[in-house]
């Protein structure tokens, strides 16, 4: 169902994508399954790609950061500062933070729930308690 001028939603810009005929059927199954167009449905889906891809990203960086952190540890050389790591694990926190909650907010608070599991299962560790 085409959308009315004047939707308010501004100026698009229209890509037209061929599909087989199963393809396009699956599609159009899935779309009315959530209650929206084809075209809003893969909309959405390109938008639910590209963040998966920039949280990859950043689950990248946030690697090498630690592995760097732990080699200058190693090192003897330690963090250059206890303000900068902070300060880069609440960045990362509010980035994942965004990202999560603008997709399901159900799943931004099961990962605090197991983020807060796994900090207690180190600090029980960390204080001889199994």
């Amino acid at each position: 169902m085409p959308r009315q001028k004047g939707s308010g939603k501004g100026p698009t810009t229209r890509f037209n994508i061929r599909l087989d005929e199963h393809t396009g059927a699956y599609y159009r199954s899935k779309a009315n399954e959530h209650g929206v167009s084809v075209s809003e449905y893969l909309r959405q889906m390109l938008v639910q790609g590209v963040i998966a891809e920039n949280v990859s990203e950043i689950e990248q960086r946030l690697k090498q950061a630690v592995a760097q952190i732990n080699t200058a540890s190693m090192g003897g050389m330690g963090c250059t500062s206890d303000d900068e790591m902070l300060l880069s694990v609440f960045t990362c926190e509010a980035l994942l933070t965004a990202i999560v909650e603008a997709r399901d907010p159900q799943e931004l608070y099961s990962a605090q729930d197991a983020a807060r599991a796994k900090l207690k299962r180190i600090k029980g560790e960390w204080h001889g308690q199994t």
